[in-house]
């Protein structure tokens, strides 16, 4: 049996994304993350460890700062 498709349903979602969210991930993922890892590999002489800080570093300045920030909502 077939069917009709419904008509074309225009809605969409939006998300609202506040300003310190995507400027808080450029600082720590981007701009920190690179910087460790150019600190690390060349403190250790070591690919994988500066691949290791790059990810860990930021994560650790990251909840370190949310215990400074009040939560609002």
């Amino acid at each position: 049996m077939l069917t009709r498709k419904k008509k074309y349903d225009a809605s969409f979602t939006v998300y609202i994304v506040p300003a310190w969210k995507w400027k808080e991930f450029l600082a720590f993922e981007l701009i920190a993350g690179t910087a460790f890892y150019m600190l690390c590999r060349k403190m250790a002489h070591s690919e994988m460890f500066g691949m290791a800080a790059s990810v860990a570093a930021p994560q650790m300045l990251k909840y370190l700062m949310a215990s400074y920030r009040s939560e609002q909502a």
